[in-house]
C-alpha cells in the first residue's frame, strides 16, 4: 500500500505500508530512493538483545544515536531526537546480510561527517559496512576475519582486532580507506581480543591499547606496527578475565591508563578496576576495593569510560550493581570511588557503557532498555563570600570573632554540601567543628580567633559526590585586645641611633595599614611624629624624614588596623639619639724661634754718610706693549733673512 501526499514531487515524501516478516510503515524522503520503517514494525527486541549503540560526537546539537537489536534478524535504528522516535535504517533481514553485530560512528561525525560503520557477516564472510550518508544507504567490504572489537580513528581509518581461531592467535589489522584493503595482520598475543582503545593524542603519539579474553593488556606506541605486553616483563597474564582498557584524558602528561578485568569480583577478591602508568609503574595497581559485593551477589565490570575532565566510570553488569564513579582516579594516595545507582530500577544490570561530554548511556539488559545519566557534579562548586584573602571578617564579641557566613552557588543537581575550614590550606586533618553538612548554599561558622587565616572549601556530597571547590582564605577582624606589632628597630633601650632612624615593626596577619607615635614624652602628650589615620603607614618599615635632636631619649608605638578595627598599641620602645660631633679647637701657637746668643756690642763707629737719593722709579711698561715690540722684531727679523736668501739666490744667476 502506497501513500502518495500532493506536495510529493517536491518534497519527495511517500509512505509504504508492508506485510509479512519483518514488515512494517516505511517512509521515504528522497522519491523512494531509500525508505526506513517508522512504525508498526513487526520485530520485537527480546530480552537482552540489545547489542550496540553508538553516539554522534555531537549530540548535543545532533540527538544522533543508533541502536543495534536482535529479534531473530539484526536491526540497526536510527533517532535524531535523542531516544524518542526511532526508525530502522538497516536490517540483516536484507539480501547479502547475515548478521551484524557492531555499529559505530566516525569521531568526525557530525554536519560535515556522517560516516556510520557496522561489522558483521555478509555471504558468509566477515564484512564491514559503510555508510556515508548518516545511515540512508549502506556499501559492504570484505574484512579479513571476523571482527571481535574495532577502534574507529575517523572517515576512513579503523583498527580491527579479529582471532586466528587456527593458530590461536590475536590480530589486529589496520585500514585506511574504509575496510578496502588492511595492512599486514600484526601478532597481539594468544587469546581473542576484547577491547582498543586509541590514545587521546593519537595523531600525535600513535598509541593504541589492547586487551584480551585471558587478562592480558598490550600497548603500541609507533601506530600498531609491534604491540607489546604491560607490564613489559610479564610472563604470565597479570590480570583474570576478558579486559576493557582506557585511557586517562591527561595521558599526554601522566601516561596513566587503566583496565578492567570481567572476572566477577567476591567479598574474598574485589579487585576488578586497575590503574597502570606506562614507563613507571612494575605492576598493575588496584584502585577501588568497594565493589558493591556480599556472600551471595558479586560484580562483573564490563565496560570503562574516562570524561574529558578525567571522572572515570565503570558499568556493573550484576543485578543492582549500578555504575562505578571516581572522580580522581589518578590520585597517588588512593581514589575514591561510589557507586551510583539512583534512577535503576530494581534489578537493573548493566551492560556496556558510552560516554559523551557529562552524558552516559548503558544497557539495562534485565528490562531491555537503553537507561541514560546526566553527570551534573563533576565540576567544583563556586564560592561567592566571603571572597579570596578578604581581610577584617567578623565582629569581635568577647574577644572572639562571630558572625562569619560561608557563601558560595548551587551546584545543579546537588541536594547536600559539606564545607570545610582549617588553618592551612592541604586539609590533611580537620579541627573538630570546622566540618559540617548542609543542605543550604551557606554555613554559618563557629567563634573564630581574631587576627587569624583561615581557609575554606566546599563540595556537594548527595545525591553523588563533587570535586572540592578552589580553596579560598579570609582574615579575621584585628580585635583591639587580641593582638598588638611587635618592635624590631629602634630596639628598646639603643643609643647612639642616628637623627633620621628607620622605624620597624612586624607584621599583623589582616592588616593593611600601620599607625606609628613618635614622642620626647612617654605620655605622648605632644608627639612629634604623627602617621595616624590618613597619613597612616602601609607597609612595616619607614625611613624617618623628621630631623631629631641629638642626645635626645624619644619613645614610639604602632598599632595595626585593617578598614574596620585597630590592634592594640604595641609596647613603647624607647632610644636615644647620637651625641652632637665635638667642636674644632684653634691651632696651637708655633714655637718661639731660637735666637743666637748675643753679639759683643760693636765698636763705636761714626755714623756713615747718608746714601744718595735714589733716582726717580722708571714708568712699568705694559705686557701688551712688550708683546708688540717682540713682534715687530720678529717681522724685522724674518724679512731680512728673506732679503738675504733672495739676493744668494740672484748671484747664483
Amino acid at each position: 500500500m502506497w501513500l502518495w501526499p500532493a506536495d510529493f514531487t517536491g518534497s519527495g515524501t511517500a509512505y509504504a505500508a508492508t506485510r509479512g516478516a519483518e514488515s512494517a510503515l516505511s517512509i521515504t524522503q528522497d522519491g523512494g530512493v531509500t525508505w526506513n520503517q517508522v512504525g508498526l514494525i513487526d520485530t520485537i527486541v527480546g530480552i537482552g538483545n540489545i547489542l550496540d549503540l553508538a553516539i554522534s560526537p555531537s549530540y548535543s546539537q545532533d540527538n544522533a544515536l543508533f541502536m543495534l537489536t536482535f529479534d531473530g534478524e539484526h536491526s540497526l535504528w536510527r533517532s535524531l531526537n535523542g531516544g524518542t522516535r526511532w526508525e530502522r535504517v538497516f536490517t540483516s533481514a536484507l539480501a547479502n546480510v547475515d548478521s551484524i553485530k557492531l555499529v559505530e560512528l566516525s569521531p568526525q561525525y557530525g554536519n560535515e561527517s556522517q560516516v556510520v560503520f557496522l561489522a558483521g557477516t555478509g555471504n558468509s564472510n566477515p564484512a564491514i559496512w559503510e555508510s556515508t550518508d548518516n545511515g540512508q544507504t549502506f556499501r559492504r567490504r570484505n574484512a579479513p576475519l571476523s571482527i571481535d572489537t574495532w577502534s574507529v580513528v575517523n572517515d576512513t581509518t579503523l583498527f580491527i582486532g579479529c582471532q586466528d581461531a587456527v593458530n590461536n592467535l590475536g590480530l589486529v589489522y589496520y585500514t585506511t580507506d574504509g575496510g578496502w584493503t588492511y595492512s599486514t595482520e600484526v601478532e597481539v598475543g594468544n587469546y581473542q581480543l576484547y577491547s582498543i582503545a586509541l590514545s587521546p593524542n593519537y595523531e600525535e603519539d600513535e598509541t593504541i591499547l589492547v586487551g584480551n579474553t585471558g587478562g592480558w593488556v598490550y600497548w603500541s606506541s609507533d601506530n600498531g606496527t609491534l604491540f607489546e605486553p604491560l607490564p613489559l616483563d610479564a610472563i604470565s597474564s597479570p590480570l583474570t578475565g576478558s579486559i576493557t582498557v582506557a585511557f586517562d584524558p591527561q595521558f599526554g602528561s601522566n601516561n596513566t591508563i587503566y583496565a578492567a578485568s570481567t572476572t566477577e569480583a567476591t567479598t574474598a577478591s574485589d579487585e576488578r578496576i586497575y590503574r597502570f602508568i606506562v614507563g613507571k609503574s612494575s605492576s598493575w595497581e588496584s584502585i577501588d576495593s568497594t565493589l558493591p559485593v556480599t556472600t551471595t551477589t558479586g560484580s562483573v565490570i564490563n565496560q570503562l569510560a574516562l570524561s574529558a575532565d578525567g571522572t572515570l566510570y565503570a558499568a556493573n553488569s550484576m543485578a543492582d550493581g549500578g555504575m562505578e564513579r571516581c572522580l580522581n582516579p589518578t590520585y597517588s594516595l588512593g581514589p575514591t570511588f561510589e557507586t551510583v545507582t539512583r534512577g535503576l530500577d530494581d534489578g537493573a544490570a548493566l551492560s556496556g557503557l558510552w560516554l559523551c561530554d557529562n552524558r552516559l548511556w548503558s544497557i539495562d539488559t534485565k528490562k531491555t532498555k537503553l537507561v541514560t545519566y546526566t553527570d551534573s557534579l563533576t565540576q567544583p562548586i563556586t564560592l561567592t563570600l566571603p571572597s579570596n584573602k578578604a581581610p577584617g571578617i567578623g565582629t569581635i564579641i568577647n574577644y572572639t570573632i562571630s558572625n562569619v557566613t560561608l557563601d558560595w552557588e548551587a551546584l545543579s543537581g546537588a541536594t547536600s554540601y559539606k564545607w570545610q575550614l582549617n588553618y592551612n590550606a592541604n586539609f590533611s586533618t580537620v579541627p573538630t567543628g570546622f566540618e559540617a553538612d548542609t543542605k543550604a548554599t551557606s554555613a554559618r561558622l563557629p567563634s573564630l580567633e581574631s587576627a587569624t587565616t583561615y581557609y575554606w572549601r566546599v563540595r556537594a556530597t548527595e545525591p553523588v559526590l563533587s570535586p572540592w571547590s578552589a580553596t579560598w582564605s579570609f582574615t579575621t577582624s584585628l580585635g583591639a585586645e587580641a593582638i598588638a606589632p611587635e618592635l624590631y628597630s629602634p630596639q628598646a633601650g639603643a643609643s647612639g641611633v642616628p637623627l633620621s632612624p628607620v622605624f620597624q615593626w612586624g607584621a599583623i596577619a589582616g592588616a593593611d595599614s600601620y599607625e606609628l607615635l613618635v614622642a620626647n614624652d612617654v605620655s605622648f602628650a605632644n608627639p612629634l611624629i604623627i602617621k595616624i589615620g590618613a597619613y597612616a603607614l602601609p607597609s612595616t618599615a619607614w625611613q624617618c624624614n623628621v630631623g631629631l635632636n641629638y642626645d635626645t631619649t624619644y619613645y614610639w608605638k604602632v598599632r595595626a588596623g585593617d578598614s574596620n578595627t585597630w590592634s592594640a598599641w604595641s609596647a613603647i620602645g624607647a632610644f636615644t639619639t647620637e651625641s652632637p660631633p665635638s667642636e674644632l679647637s684653634s691651632p696651637e701657637p708655633a714655637p718661639p724661634e731660637l735666637s743666637s746668643p748675643p753679639s759683643p756690642p760693636p765698636p763705636e763707629l761714626s755714623s756713615p754718610p747718608s746714601p744718595p737719593p735714589q733716582a726717580p722709579s722708571q714708568p712699568t711698561i705694559p705686557d701688551w706693549v712688550k708683546y708688540l715690540i717682540g713682534g715687530l722684531l720678529l717681522t724685522v727679523v724674518l724679512l731680512l733673512i728673506t732679503m738675504l736668501m733672495l739676493v744668494i739666490g740672484i748671484r747664483r744667476l
